[in-house]
């Protein structure tokens, strides 16, 4: 399912109330407005964007994603219904019918809604002890399971929610009377914000239905939206810095704005699912399963200076019970605290001390309102990181780390602009527009201001102008990529105005300099490095309906024969490394340990489930006491003393290890252009030893 992006900045404090059982929403209907702006978008999607549909072809599919976004987990409509009521779209093509069956469908939505609620509602104030100790279970994905047939069916589903919701209460804690009161509340709190849906949101979610169709980066933004995403792109107001998605249950991190209040926490991660909000120091925890994004957002928005607590589930969690609190301070997010920063790591081998210097960059920024007011002080990211170069080759540095680990990408001109400090002449990417016209990005005359080894350090999170870049120093051999493999978003989006708001659609595509997209695939790392996070759950190409990879001819460019020929043996020398560290190694068995015991059905007894999420934090205590064992620190006694670490000065940190390891193999590098390689036999499956030669 596509998922809803939104931008936390301001704060506005709604309260949840209780909602009347017999309290009913009014039915939702069309107006002539709305035909005729979903006109207006379907023939500005048809002539502009870079992929040619027309709705003919995708009717039907726009319906199965109006659908889905109603219900992700098939927990409203039966599969009977549906195929009844989509019948009505089988006929000849009329964009004000469609419109009418979406609403028709939608009114649907809201009365099987509030079904299940009274239905939920009756169980959860009936329920005994017993109720939560029965032989069945859930399966944990319900978007996996196949819709069912009947209202019979879909009863006994919303029976079995509501016990599991009462369960994970329970594993947190709470005891049965609190667990039930607790999602009472939360099901009025949810049916309160479900209540104040409007006439405008059931269109919203039809046209952008139409307009995913497209791809992921396609969406109708209201007048409303519209000002939110203008305010976004300025990141001139006050919050925490976030990206949020939605799955319509809950409200995730979709991504940290750099240098934002929630990324200088360092204890909010991508994939966090929020679940509670709380103002100030003091401030009730308000439940936000279930709440509209927007609601969300605005709940989390406030003034510079003040206080907003968040209760997530953190993304490294092996149970779904495991909640931690963070406090963050709002603030305004500014482009100086984006900027590139640098630093000096030093090491020694062979009684020789090396220098490595590193710069962080988390952001292609340029200040392009500064620029245009002809203020030649603007700032933008490759003219901060020329700086930077000039002052680390005073340093007298032996190579380079750019890191470009979670930067999420910005402008083109600046990715272009920082390859060239390291490339000089030359085309850097290659651009392919609606129109079929390909065009090269680069410079014709320039120099090579950076020419010592280079690495470029990526992770999934490394996107759209990061891949450009990492790609670029990858095809022209300049220098090594490290890391993971890259998210994979080679697509350009414009907006345009509309009658009424605005639509995002995509224009044009990327092409590395070799003619290959880095869409859906991303960049491929010549060293693979560890990850925290089960990368294969991440990127462009587990969105629905991301645009393919393809591949253009080969640009013109220059190989400068850096790396390639030493990319076999700096894998090995970074594998041994790698397998030697006690960090890694946890990473390594946790990981394991989580694919052989992944739970894809939740036990609704309850103490089944509290001796399955014993073990689970057995095993966490145990991972990382083996850890601190091997690394001479002291170990926790309890898992609540694991737990609340953040307040502990020898947290191992997964990150520097990294860092520390690309320098290490820049330095592997330099060692091996000072002895040049003579031979290098390569391990075989069956052979412990392998052989390197210098000369």
């Amino acid at each position: 399912m596509q998922k809803k992006i939104a931008f936390i900045l301001l704060l506005i404090t709604p309260f949840w109330s209780f909602a009347s059982e017999d309290k009913a929403i009014e039915e939702f209907t069309l107006n002539d407005q709305q035909i005729l702006l979903a006109s207006e978008i379907l023939d500005t999607l048809e002539s502009n964007h870079l992929i040619k549909k027309e709705y003919a072809s995708i009717r039907h599919e726009s319906f199965e994603v109006f659908i889905d976004r109603l219900d992700p987990n098939k927990t409203i409509f039966t599969s009977e219904e549906l195929v009844s009521l989509l019948s009505h779209a089988n006929g000849n093509i009329d964009l004000e019918k469609d419109l009418e069956l979406a609403f028709k469908l939608f009114n649907l939505y809201v009365s099987r809604y509030q079904e299940r609620y009274q239905r939920q509602i009756y169980f959860l104030n009936t329920a005994q002890s017993e109720s939560f100790d029965t032989p069945r279970s859930l399966l944990r994905d319900l978007s996996e399971i196949e819709r069912l047939s009947s209202l019979d069916d879909l009863n006994a589903l919303w029976i079995d929610l509501s016990t599991n919701d009462v369960i994970q209460l329970m594993l947190s804690g709470n005891t049965l009377e609190e667990a039930t009161t607790k999602t009472i509340k939360r099901m009025d709190n949810q049916l309160n914000y479900f209540l104040q849906t409007r006439n405008e949101d059931v269109f919203n979610i039809f046209v952008n239905a139409i307009a995913s169709i497209y791809g992921p980066h396609t969406n109708y933004m209201s007048p409303k939206n519209s000002e939110d995403f203008d305010i976004n792109m300025s990141l001139s107001l006050e919050g925490i810095g976030a990206l949020l998605s939605s799955d319509g249950l809950y409200t995730s991190i979709s991504s940290l704005v750099p240098g934002g209040p929630a990324e200088k926490t360092e204890s909010l991660k991508p994939k966090d699912k929020i679940i509670g909000v709380g103002q100030d120091e003091f401030g009730e925890i308000i439940d936000v399963i279930g709440w509209r994004i927007d609601d969300v957002v605005d709940l989390i928005r406030g003034p510079k200076g003040s206080k907003v607590r968040l209760e997530i589930i953190p993304s490294t969690s092996l149970n779904d019970s495991e909640t931690r609190e963070i406090e963050i301070i709002r603030n305004v997010v500014k482009l100086e605290d984006q900027a590139a920063e640098k630093k000096i790591l030093s090491f020694k081998r062979n009684e020789i001390d090396y220098k490595v210097g590193v710069i962080e960059l988390p952001a292609f920024y340029f200040d392009f309102d500064a620029y245009q007011k002809r203020d030649y002080t603007y700032k933008s990211s490759s003219k901060d990181v020329k700086k930077l170069l000039k002052e680390l080759k005073k340093e007298n540095i032996d190579g380079l780390v750019i890191d470009l680990r979670n930067n999420g990408g910005g402008s083109l001109y600046e990715a272009n602009a920082l390859a060239h400090l390291f490339l000089g002449r030359g085309t850097t990417v290659q651009v392919k527009s609606s129109s079929g016209k390909i065009q090269g990005l680069g410079e014709r005359w320039g120099y090579q201001f950076f020419d010592k080894p280079l690495l470029v350090l990526v992770n999934k999170f490394s996107a759209s102008a990061s891949e450009i870049l990492a790609g670029a120093i990858q095809d022209y051999d300049r220098g090594l990529v490290v890391g993971t493999d890259t998210f994979g978003k080679g697509t350009v989006q414009k907006v345009d105005l509309l009658s009424s708001g605005q639509i995002k659609f995509t224009e044009s595509k990327f092409y590395r300099v070799s003619g290959s997209s880095t869409q859906n695939q991303g960049v491929k790392p010549d060293i693979e490095l560890p990850s925290l996070f089960n990368i294969d759950e991440i990127g462009e190409s587990k969105l629905d309906r991301a645009l393919a990879h393809d591949s253009i001819p080969m640009a013109s460019f220059k190989n400068f024969n850096r790396v390639s020929g030493y990319k076999d043996i700096l894998k090995q020398k970074s594998l041994l490394r790698v397998n030697e560290s006690p960090l890694f190694e946890s990473i390594r068995v946790r990981k394991q340990w989580q694919e052989d015991n992944e739970i894809e059905f939740l036990d609704l007894n309850f103490q089944s489930r509290l001796k399955q999420k014993n073990k689970i934090e057995a095993f966490l205590l145990s991972n990382q006491n083996s850890l601190r064992e091997k690394v001479n620190l002291p170990t926790y006694e309890t898992y609540k003393e694991f737990m609340e670490r953040e307040d502990d000065p020898d947290i191992l940190d997964i990150n520097s290890e990294i860092l520390g390891e690309a320098a290490n193999i820049v330095i592997d590098l330099i060692e091996l252009k000072n002895k040049p390689l003579l031979a290098i036999s390569t391990k075989q499956d069956n052979d412990e030893s392998y052989l390197i030669q210098y000369q």
